[in-house]
């Protein structure tokens, strides 16, 4: 999904690609009306909070369709890319999409794979900063090949160059 803050006066919120014709209100409204309708309201309390470091996090509207259509693809057993910017919030998608996997497949297994040591320390530290202390980072390619031959862990990260 794409998406650009809003140029007025009041940076608080993004648009998105969602009914871009209707401009029958107030845009702040008509997004926020959007997000809390009875239907997300009680779904965005229970799957889309997380804590990162003692802080609590809601998703952003992109990262909260983004996520939904993940669910989809996930559901019907296809893959899938959700394209990110630098700083648009990549790592509490990938968070909230993989408790959200484990938590609704108990068979599910995720793997991480980045492609920089800096990264692959960042995401587990969000990842455990956000309640997440089962995450496994692999120290070789054979590590990781005997980890991924084991029912556990169910999370793990990894570099593309142990690969």
């Amino acid at each position: 999904m794409r998406y650009g803050t809003i140029n007025t006066p009041e940076k608080y919120y993004l648009k998105w690609k969602e009914n871009i014709k209707d401009n029958t209100q107030n845009l702040l409204d008509k997004y926020l009306l959007k997000m809390c309708n009875k239907e997300r309201f009680l779904e965005i309390i229970y799957d889309f909070i997380i804590f990162d470091g003692g802080i609590k996090k809601l998703p952003r509207v992109h990262q909260y369709f983004g996520i939904k259509k993940a669910q989809e693809f996930i559901n019907r057993y296809e893959g899938g890319i959700i394209w990110h910017t630098q700083g648009s919030g990549k790592s509490i998608v990938m968070v909230m999409l993989a408790k959200w996997i484990l938590e609704n497949n108990p068979k599910a297994r995720i793997a991480i794979l980045t492609d920089r040591d800096e990264l692959d320390k960042q995401i587990e530290q969000v990842f455990k900063e956000a309640g997440e202390k089962a995450i496994y980072r692999t120290s070789s390619v054979k590590d990781l090949m005997h980890q991924l031959e084991q029912a556990t862990p169910r999370l793990l990260c990894s570099l593309v160059q142990e690969l």
